[in-house]
C-alpha cells in the first residue's frame, strides 16, 4: 500500500493536508511547499499472434500477485514510455517487438501505488523466446475473446479497444477464409497492380448497381429486427439508404463531389425534427455499410487473393465514404436551425 507523505523533504517539517484548488492536498506549513500528485507514467503492451491470442503475463508480487496481465512497468526517469514498454515487454516474456501504434491512455487511482497514467501500445512481435522474467510467475498467450480476469482494468479496456479497431477487418478475413483456406492474415494477400484494383472496384459498383434493392431489403430486415424505434420511419430511411448506396458508387468511381456530402445536413435536419435519436442513426449508418459487405461475400464473386487483398483497400474507401456521410448528418442533426 501506498505510504502516506509524513515530513517536508525540504524542511523535515511535518505535513499537513488542506484543500487548494479544489482537491485536498499534502502541504508544508513551514516552507509553504505544495505537493502536487502527479500520475506515475506506466507502459503496456497488446501483443498478439496469428491466432488472434494477447500474450499476458502472471504477476509474481503484489499488487495483484497471482493476476493475469499484459506486459507492463513503469517508466524510467530518463526513458520514453514507448522505449519502456518495448524494455518491459522483453523483461517480462523475453519477446522482442517493434510499436505498432498507441491504443489507450487511462489515468487511474490505485491503491498500492496512487495516482497512475497507463499508456498501452499495440506491440509486433520481432523476435526472441517466450519465457517468464523475474516479475512474473508465467508467460503465455491466450484467445483473445477468451481472456482470463485482468489485473489492471486498463489493460481490460485496452484489450476491448483494440478488439474494436480490428473487429471489421477480421470479420473480413474470416469469410474470405470459407473461400481461401490458406489465407490467415492481411499479410498473406499478394500484391496487385492498379489495374486489378480498378477492375474489382468496377465489379463492386455494378454489383451494388445491380443488386441495390436486395442489398436495401436485407439491411431493412436487420434495421426493423434491431432498432424497433424506428420503424415508424422506416420509409424514409430505405430512400435515405438508397441514396447513400448510390454515393458509394459515385465514390468507387472517383466521382468526388463535395455537394453529395453536403446535403446530408440537411437529412441530418430531417432526422432531428422526426425525433429520431441520433445513436439510432448511426446504427443504421454502420448495418448499411456491414451490409454492402455481406451481400458481396454471399454472391462469392471474388475470384482469388488478388481480389480480396484488394477488398481491404476498397474498404477504407467506403469507410472514408461513410464517415463522412456521418459528419455532415451529426452536423445537421447538432445545428440550431
Amino acid at each position: 500500500m501506498k505510504k502516506p507523505r509524513i515530513y517536508c523533504p525540504y524542511c523535515a517539517s511535518q505535513i499537513v493536508q488542506r484543500e487548494m484548488e479544489g482537491k485536498v492536498r499534502d502541504f508544508c506549513m513551514h516552507c509553504s511547499t505544495i505537493f502536487y500528485e502527479n500520475p506515475l507514467p506506466i507502459a503496456s503492451s497488446i501483443v498478439v499472434n496469428e491466432d488472434r491470442e494477447v500474450l499476458l503475463v502472471k504477476r509474481k508480487r503484489d499488487p495483484y500477485r497471482d493476476m493475469w496481465c499484459l506486459p507492463i512497468g513503469f517508466a524510467e526517469a530518463d526513458e520514453e514510455v514507448r522505449e519502456a514498454a518495448l524494455r518491459e515487454l522483453e523483461e517480462e516474456t523475453g519477446l522482442h517487438g517493434e510499436i505498432v501504434r498507441l491504443v489507450d491512455v487511462d489515468t487511474v487511482d490505485n491503491y498500492f501505488y496512487g495516482s497512475l497514467a497507463i499508456i498501452t501500445y499495440e506491440v509486433r512481435h520481432t523476435g526472441g523466446t517466450l519465457r517468464a522474467g523475474d516479475d512474473a510467475d508465467e508467460a503465455r498467450f491466450f484467445p483473445i475473446f477468451d481472456l482470463p480476469p485482468l489485473a489492471w482494468s486498463s489493460n481490460q479496456k485496452a484489450v476491448q479497444i483494440y478488439i474494436d479497431y480490428y473487429r471489421d477487418s477480421w470479420a473480413m478475413i474470416d469469410s474470405f477464409r470459407q473461400l481461401f483456406p490458406e489465407i490467415e492474415s492481411v499479410e498473406d494477400f499478394p500484391g496487385e497492380t492498379h489495374g486489378q484494383k480498378t477492375l474489382l472496384s468496377n465489379m463492386l459498383v455494378k454489383i451494388i448497381e445491380k443488386d441495390s434493392a436486395e442489398i436495401t431489403r436485407e439491411w431493412s430486415r436487420e434495421v426493423r429486427n434491431g432498432i424497433p424505434g424506428i420503424v415508424q420511419h422506416l420509409d424514409f430511411f430505405v430512400r435515405f439508404n438508397k441514396a447513400v448506396l448510390k454515393g458509394v458508387r459515385n465514390a468507387l468511381r472517383g466521382r468526388k463531389n463535395s455537394l453529395d456530402f453536403i446535403r446530408f445536413t440537411d437529412t441530418g435536419k430531417d432526422f432531428r425534427r422526426l425525433g429520431i435519436p441520433l445513436p439510432d442513426i448511426l446504427n443504421v449508418m454502420a448495418l448499411s455499410r456491414k451490409h454492402i459487405w455481406m451481400h458481396v461475400v454471399k454472391k462469392k464473386f471474388l475470384s482469388s487473393p488478388l481480389e480480396i487483398y484488394s477488398t481491404v483497400e476498397l474498404n477504407n474507401r467506403i469507410i472514408f465514404y461513410y464517415d463522412r456521410i456521418n459528419y455532415y448528418l451529426a452536423a445537421g442533426y447538432m445545428s440550431q436551425s
